[in-house]
């Protein structure tokens, strides 16, 4: 997996690179959610996926997560992270199939969490 910042404001995404078995599949998110957290995760059914949090810091913006999932194997989007302002925590749980653990964001974690530090006008 490779993830980058958004080069410039012209360009304002966030770049996810999975290499797969059988594929390779990059996914953009929008740096107006200036937080971008990932995971590889096992699914109950034993399906890995990639955890995404890609969620804003302002006082209106969810509290509870804007999740996306994607299949690490296919690249397929199980869940995109189009809530916002509301979260979907809820939908997120379902398909992956178990709690979600809250993402520790440490030196030394198998996590990948970015900022952006690009300012949009």
């Amino acid at each position: 997996m490779t993830v980058s910042d958004a080069p410039s404001a012209k360009e304002p995404f966030f770049s996810v690179t999975i290499e797969g078995d059988k594929t390779s599949s990059t996914h953009l998110f929008e740096i107006q959610n200036d937080h971008l957290h990932l995971r590889c995760e096992v699914a109950s059914n034993g399906t890995h996926v990639l955890l995404i949090n890609n969620f804003c810091g302002g006082s209106g913006c969810s509290t509870f997560g804007n999740f996306g999932i994607i299949e690490v194997n296919t690249g397929k989007v199980l869940l995109e992270p189009n809530q916002r302002y509301k979260g979907n925590m809820k939908q997120a749980t379902e398909i992956i199939g178990t709690e979600l653990k809250p993402f520790a964001c440490e030196l030394k974690s198998i996590e990948v969490c970015m900022y952006s530090k690009i300012e949009l006008g």
